[in-house]
Order: structure tokens, then sequence, then C-alpha cells
């Protein structure tokens, strides 16, 4: 039993990597200069670690807009105490495109600054810049944000040829979420449900239908909770490992079906 159970998780495995080159092959080609904006109403519901898988599996640009210490720059290993330059706030003064920082197993990143808390341009004029820098690098982008309604989300959604919103099924996190949703009326969304437990609580899923239905957004895949997640060491997100553990597997299953539908919704 022990043999058939590896040779099946190998099996898997190769799979999965197979599945991962096609999709960084797609998002290569079938997203280039187009923007995919992840963002929350409420922090605290996996935005950062969604959009971290979701810029390596897609071949694009991790454009991080969110300047608190618990961004994907500081979660991929940038410490921006480091760098005597700041090559967003570089940008936003001269309006040329910063130069991705590239990586080992890591996806091209443009790291944020907590200064860019306070150095935020208005909406309209960074979501102009947003898609700009995507046109002259030719690449997707996959653009993070802080949790909230400030400029620099808006400015992303602006920007945005679909918005991803990670959705925990939680009380407090639908009220948040149908406040967004009203906000948003209009733009192209995909929901995608976070943190699933074993058995969803069914209430929590109606309500999340309901909201679908009433504000005529997509709902994706789910990813399901995984709680060694939160304690995470590495500095490399999970899909671009080289190979999968027993444990990573269903993870990185449960991601490629994501990446997928945005793939599908965005292009």
């Amino acid at each position: 039993m022990t043999d058939m159970t590896t040779t099946s998780s190998l099996a898997e495995q190769d799979q999965l990597l197979e599945l991962v080159r096609l999709l960084r092959e797609k998002g290569a080609h079938r997203l280039a200069r187009k923007v995919i904006t992840v963002m929350s109403a409420k922090g605290g519901i996996g935005k950062t670690f969604l959009a971290m898988e979701l810029a390596w599996l897609l071949a694009a640009v991790l454009l991080d807009l969110d300047w608190d210490d618990g961004n994907a720059s500081r979660a991929l290993g940038h410490h921006h105490d480091r760098f005597t330059r700041v090559p967003l706030l570089d940008a936003l003064e001269t309006g040329k495109a910063p130069r991705p920082k590239r990586s080992s197993h890591r996806p091209d990143l443009v790291p944020c600054h907590p200064d860019f808390a306070v150095n935020q341009p208005e909406p309209e004029p960074l979501a102009k810049l947003i898609t700009g820098w995507s046109q002259e690098w030719d690449r997707g982008v996959v653009a993070d944000t802080h949790p909230g309604g400030s400029d620099s989300t808006l400015g992303a959604v602006g920007a945005a040829d679909l918005i991803v919103m990670p959705v925990v099924l939680g009380t407090r996190e639908l009220n948040a979420l149908e406040g967004a949703l009203k906000e948003l009326v209009g733009y192209p969304i995909l929901l995608v449900p976070n943190w699933i437990p074993p058995t969803p609580p069914a209430a929590e899923r109606k309500r999340l239908r309901e909201l679908a239905d009433t504000y005529g957004v997509a709902v994706g895949p789910m990813i399901s909770t995984y709680s060694w997640l939160r304690t995470r060491k590495l500095r490399t997100v999970i899909t671009a490992a080289p190979t999968y553990s027993k444990r990573t597997l269903p993870v990185v299953r449960e991601l490629t079906a994501v990446a997928g539908a945005v793939l599908d919704h965005a292009a």
C-alpha cells in the first residue's frame, strides 16, 4: 500500500509540475499588458498569500502596494531598510517603470516601502501609471493592495482587467465583502473562497452565493484551510518549488485551479 501511495503522489506531482509550467506559459502570453488586482475590504483573510502565488503561476510581475510589514515584499525576503533606493517611489516621481527584482522561486517583484503610505498618488494617476508599466514591461501584473479603500487600492482597481477578492466564510468578513461589492458595481470581479473548513458553514455558503448573484460577480475555486501555512518560514512561493511534498500537493492543486479561473476571466 505504501508503494502504491508513493507512486500515486509522484504521478500527481509530475502532473502538477506540468500544469504549473503550462499556466506560466499561458499567463505570459495571454495576460501580457493586463492587470490583476488582488484586494480585500478586510485584512487577515489571505490576500497577500494568494497574490504571491498567482503572480508566480501566471508569470506576472508582483506589484506590492501594501506598505505594512506583513506585506508580500517582507514575505519574499525583501527588507526595505537594507536598501537606499526605493524603486516604487522613484517610479512615482519619474514616471518610468521600475525594474522588477528577480529571485529564484519567487515572482518578479516591485517591492513596497513604508513611505508609500504617505506618498500615494491619487487613484486616477496611479491607474494610468500601473497600466503604463504593464505595457512597458509587456507583462501581466498582479497588484497586491493594502486592505480597505486607500488611494493606491482604488488606483489598482481602476487599472484592473480583473479584481480577485479572497473571501472567508465568516459573518464580519461577508459584511465587509458586501460593502465592497456595493462600491465596485460594474467591475469584473472573481471571488475566491479562502480558508474553507472541511465542512463549510451552510448559511455563509448560501449568503456568498446570494451576494455573487446580486452583484453579478463570479465565484472561483476554493482554497481549503491549511494551518501550517500561517507559520511557514520559507521566503518563496509554494507553487515555485521544484518538487512538491505530500503536504503541499493539495494546496498546489487548489492554487492551480484558482490560477486557471483567473486566466479564463481576465483573458
